[in-house]
C-alpha cells in the first residue's frame, strides 16, 4: 500500500540522515584558512573617497616603463602600519585585496575539489607583506574571529613561507588553530634575508635575475649639470627598499639557528650568536638598522623554537641549491686568479655560496623542519624536492596536505 511505501521512505530516509550527521560528528569539517608567503598578496592604495588603485605586482614587461616602476617604489615607500588597530588610521594608505595571479592556483584549486566553499568554510588572508609579522599574526587572528563568528571549535591552517610565521604569530595571539600545515616556512629564518638587507653584500643573484642595471628617471637627469647624485640601478634601489620593511629582518636567522649554525665566517673563524653576526665587529649591518635586528630577535624569541601545540605537517624543499653561508676577511690579502701573474686584493664579503645542507633554494632545510640538527623533530614532515616558489602547487605537497586534512 502507498502508505506503507511512504512509511518506509521515510524510515529510510531518516536513518540516512542519522548516518550523515553521525559521521559529519565523527569527521567534521573545520574552515580553512590559507595564509600566503611573502610578497604574494595585492597591494593597493586607498584614494581619495574610498577607491583603490593597485599598485603590486608588476608584470615583468612593466619593468620596462619607469612610470610604473616609480610609482611601485613611491606607494612601497609610504607609511607601514605600526600597531594591529592601524586599519583606520589615514597615514597607512596601503591595503591587501587578494593573491597575485597565478602563484598558488594549482593549491587553491585543489582546497576546492575537497569540498570547501570560498567564504562559507574556506577563506584566503592577503596582508600587507611589508609590515612585521607581529602585527599580521593580530590581524590574521582577528581575521579568523570574523570569518568563523564563533561557531567553530577552530580552523584549520595552510601556510606558504612567511605565512607560516604569521600563523604562529597569531597562535601566540589566541587564534584557535587546531592543526597547521606548514609549506616551506622559515622557522628559524633564512639566510637569504642577511645577504639581501646588508649593504656591502652582492645578492643580485637572489632578487631577480633581470633589469639589475635598469636606472630610474627619478635618480638621474642626465641633461641636469646639478645634479651629482651617481646613478641607482633598479636593484640598488631594491635594497634600499627592503631595509625599510619590518617583516624582512624578521626572516634573518634567529639565535636557534645561530648558536647552532654560523652564516657568516670572519677570516675562516664561524660567528656565533645574533649580536656577533648581525651587530658587532667589522662586518656589523648599519646603524639604522640595528632596531630592526633587534626587534626581529625579540619577536622571534617570543615564538620560541618549538612550534605551537597544534597538530603540524611540515613540507620541506630539498635538492635545490640554497646559499646559506659566506665568508669575511678583515684584512687584504692577496690571490692569483684565472691562472695568470695577475693578484687581486681582496676585502670583505665573498659571495653566498651552499655550505651542503641544502633547502627549496631560499630557505634551508633545518629552518623549514625547525630543526637545526638536521634531524626532523616532527613526525609528520615531509621533504620534497621542488623549489620554494614550485611547493605549493606541487602534487607531493597537495596529496600531503590532503592525507593530513583528512585524518
Amino acid at each position: 500500500m502507498d502508505w506503507q511505501k511512504d512509511i518506509a521512505n521515510s524510515v529510510f530516509s531518516m536513518h540516512i540522515l542519522n548516518k550523515l550527521t553521525d559521521d559529519n560528528l565523527l569527521n567534521p569539517k573545520r574552515p580553512l584558512i590559507f595564509v600566503p608567503g611573502t610578497r604574494t598578496s595585492r597591494l593597493a592604495i586607498r584614494k581619495e573617497k574610498g577607491s583603490l588603485e593597485h599598485f603590486w605586482p608588476l608584470m615583468p614587461h612593466e619593468f620596462l616603463i619607469r612610470a610604473k616602476l616609480d610609482r611601485v617604489f613611491h606607494y612601497l615607500e609610504t607609511n607601514i602600519r605600526l600597531k594591529a588597530n592601524d586599519n583606520d588610521d589615514d597615514e597607512v594608505k596601503v591595503v591587501a585585496t587578494s593573491l597575485i595571479p597565478f602563484a598558488y592556483d594549482g593549491l587553491i584549486k585543489s582546497v576546492l575539489t575537497w569540498g570547501y566553499k570560498p567564504n562559507i568554510d574556506f577563506w584566503i588572508f592577503p596582508y600587507d607583506w611589508r609590515q612585521s609579522n607581529r602585527i599580521s599574526g593580530h590581524m590574521l587572528a582577528r581575521f579568523i574571529e570574523e570569518k568563523t563568528e564563533g561557531k567553530s571549535d577552530g580552523v584549520d591552517i595552510i601556510s606558504h613561507s612567511m605565512g607560516g610565521i604569521i600563523t604562529r604569530a597569531a597562535y601566540r595571539n589566541g587564534a584557535p588553530i587546531r592543526r597547521a600545515a606548514y609549506i616551506a616556512c622559515p622557522h628559524l629564518g633564512s639566510p637569504l634575508a642577511y645577504f639581501i638587507l646588508h649593504p656591502q653584500i652582492d645578492s643580485r643573484r637572489f632578487i631577480g635575475a633581470a633589469y639589475h642595471n635598469y636606472p630610474s628617471d627619478a635618480h638621474w637627469q642626465p641633461n641636469d649639470t646639478n645634479n651629482i647624485e651617481p646613478k641607482k640601478t633598479l636593484y640598488h634601489r631594491r635594497k634600499e627598499l627592503f631595509v625599510k620593511f619590518p617583516s624582512m629582518y624578521e626572516l634573518l636567522p634567529d639565535e636557534a639557528y645561530l648558536r647552532r649554525r654560523a652564516i657568516l665566517f670572519a677570516d675562516g673563524k664561524p660567528t656565533s650568536g645574533a649580536e656577533d653576526t648581525y651587530l658587532r665587529n667589522d662586518w656589523a649591518l648599519e646603524n639604522d638598522m640595528r632596531t630592526g635586528v633587534i626587534n626581529a630577535m625579540e619577536f622571534k624569541r617570543e615564538l620560541g623554537e618549538e612550534l605551537p601545540g597544534q597538530d603540524v605537517l611540515l613540507v620541506c624543499g630539498t635538492n635545490q641549491l640554497t646559499c646559506d653561508a659566506i665568508q669575511y676577511r678583515t684584512s687584504y690579502h692577496a690571490s692569483i686568479t684565472e691562472r695568470r701573474a695577475n693578484y687581486l686584493m681582496q676585502h670583505g664579503f665573498s659571495l653566498p655560496y651552499d655550505s651542503g645542507q641544502g633547502g627549496d633554494g631560499y630557505v634551508p632545510v633545518t629552518s623549514a623542519m625547525a630543526s637545526i640538527s638536521g634531524t626532523p623533530a616532527y613526525s609528520n614532515s615531509v621533504f620534497i624536492p621542488e623549489a620554494h616558489a614550485v611547493l605549493p602547487n606541487a602534487k607531493a605537497t597537495i596529496e600531503a596536505i590532503s592525507r593530513f586534512l583528512t585524518v
